[in-house]
């Protein structure tokens, strides 16, 4: 409870002081979110091998522009990440194959802050940008489902679990890059955003043996800034 008052402390904090800037827009943003882990290789232990989880992303964010087009974007985002590991048999009936197979999922729930540094590009109509910078994650919560199918999807288990029961770690520090395209709309700006996440953090607390899962996810969104003041520092 203590990390998460820190961290909404934090962001509230961050986007207080964008209104000292010259130039501040604030938008909101939403799409999907391909989440996965990474796995060690260890003969220990016989890991299978994860695909991705797929699930929708969506959050709030400010950009505080500096000059010459580099700017500041600080976010607080909702998003799911976690992995799916999948065993199947294909079945052949009748010459025609059918797959016939169990999907496990975990969903980690994270509220998600990353602090962007960004480099605003193009005329006034088109651009461009590139951002990167750290990203401070905490979950919130988990779920797990088993899927069935036999032709079509079936639910099996689905359940919440505690994160603290399983030695799972709350608060991850990864690091982001992205880069995305704008236009402009009249003052406000529409964009398109493509990142890459990867945590620095260990998933995994337990006391035997060291596993070292961290987070990775690819996000596609889109959304819209909407100026709130305008200085007279000028931008490329």
């Amino acid at each position: 409870m203590n990390t998460t008052k820190r961290l909404f402390g934090t962001t509230f904090a961050l986007l207080l002081a964008t209104f000292t800037f010259a130039q501040v827009s604030i938008g909101l943003k939403a799409g999907v979110n391909y989440a996965n882990i990474t796995t060690p290789d260890i003969s220990l232990v016989a890991i299978p091998s994860t695909s991705a989880n797929q699930s929708f992303t969506f959050g709030a964010v400010a950009e505080i522009g500096i000059k010459n087009g580099f700017a500041i974007q600080p976010e607080l985002n909702f998003t799911k990440k976690g992995f799916e590991v999948a065993q199947g048999i294909p079945i052949e009936l009748g010459n025609i194959n059918l797959p016939v197979g169990v999907k496990a999922i975990t969903d980690l729930n994270y509220i998600e802050m990353p602090v962007l540094g960004k480099y605003n590009f193009g005329n006034g109509k088109i651009g461009g940008y590139v951002a990167a910078g750290p990203t401070m994650s905490y979950a919130t919560s988990g779920r797990f489902r088993t899927v069935a199918n036999f032709i079509i999807d079936v639910n099996i288990i689905d359940q919440k679990f505690d994160l603290d029961a399983l030695n799972l770690t709350r608060f991850d520090i990864g690091g982001t890059i992205g880069a995305g395209g704008t236009v402009n709309l009249g003052g406000s700006k529409l964009f398109v955003d493509a990142r890459f996440t990867h945590g620095f953090t260990k998933l995994d607390n337990l006391p035997v043996i060291d596993l070292d899962f961290r987070n990775k996810n690819f996000a596609l969104t889109t959304g819209v800034l909407i100026p709130l003041t305008r200085g007279t520092t000028p931008r490329a």
